[in-house]
């Protein structure tokens, strides 16, 4: 792995309106990485459509360090594709995506690095602690990890983060996958790869406010669960299910209990009680149909995305 004639380390920041916090964070991010890659690295700074002087200052780091390299979006596209731009971007052996609010550890780098150098491709950042997490933003974490293992197939450890380094090999998988509504960390986690994991505690943001909301995590939840798992398409149809068999359970007993018996455990269902039943039996089936029609909609769903039907780590053999 010599660092002479390649870049062994790429660092890709995605940051929007982050203008106050990109020196202080390249401040303490470049010596671990002059110190970990022997001078071979470079810090993409992604720009994600900032309106204030975050370019500037990016493209003034540059002046002074050829290593900082600035990749403006044209517009805000969100976290997920300025993460995507960058890791395209990017020509390190080795790729580590943060945040560009200081709240990923620089100080945990080594030991990503460590982790790659023993031949772990995927290296995951996994948060055990956040002092300025709220409760909602917390417990919400929760749940979406909760339903996200359970919808989607995957298995993604809670507290995973973008927080990461990944493989050359890795990266040249990720750029061929084309879905631009997908969470980043998923769609590494869906091309395999062998995998290790370090702790960290996240620590505060250094200046201002966060300019990615709970709404815009909350979108981003919703977009992941529609993108990797057709689960939620067939809901509906499971919903459906029970509610054809209860009422048909339950119109069955009707019909036996009330006509052909003529009543004898006094349940006097009315007429309109009766038709309720039928309504309801009725609504099921409409749900049970949704259902089937969720299948081919998931199977559509499947074949759109363009998903390689198979990833390869690496040949031994000659000729394959």
């Amino acid at each position: 792995m010599s660092t002479s004639d390649k870049t062994v380390l790429s660092v890709v920041i995605p940051v929007h309106n982050e203008a106050d916090n990109i020196q202080p964070l390249y401040m303490v991010l470049d010596p671990v990485l002059k110190h970990v890659s022997k001078n071979a690295y470079e810090i993409i700074f992604v720009d994600d459509g900032s309106h204030d002087s975050t370019a500037r200052v990016i493209a003034d780091l540059h002046g002074m360090n050829g290593r900082v390299k600035l990749l403006s979006l044209s517009k805000n596209f969100g976290k997920e594709i300025a993460l995507a731009a960058g890791i395209a971007a990017a020509s390190g052996e080795a790729i580590i995506l943060m945040d560009g609010d200081g709240q990923h550890p620089v100080d945990r780098i080594p030991d990503l690095v460590s982790a790659w150098k023993q031949g772990w491709q995927v290296v995951v950042g996994v948060r055990t602690h956040n002092r300025n997490e709220g409760l909602v933003k917390k417990y919400g974490s929760k749940l979406f990890y909760a339903l996200f293992n359970r919808l989607s197939g995957q298995r993604m450890v809670p507290g995973s983060s973008d927080f990461r380094l990944i493989d050359r090999a890795v990266q040249q998988e990720f750029i061929k996958l084309n879905e631009p509504q997908s969470i980043t960390r998923g769609l590494i986690d869906w091309l395999g790869f062998k995998r290790a994991y370090v702790t960290y505690a996240a620590h505060p943001r250094m200046h201002g406010p966060a300019s990615y909301t709970f709404r815009n995590l909350s979108k981003l939840a919703a977009h992941s669960f529609v993108s990797l798992s057709p689960a939620p398409l067939y809901a509906f149809g499971y919903l459906g299910l029970a509610i054809t068999g209860v009422s048909f359970v339950l119109g069955l007993a009707v019909l036996i209990e009330q006509i052909i018996l003529n009543d004898p455990l006094s349940w006097d269902f009315t007429g309109t009680a009766m038709l309720s039943i039928l309504v309801l039996f009725l609504v099921g089936l409409t749900l049970v149909s949704q259902g089937v029609l969720a299948l081919y909609i998931s199977y559509i769903h499947t074949q759109s995305k363009g998903r390689p039907l198979y990833v390869v780590n690496h040949r031994e053999s000659r000729g394959l």
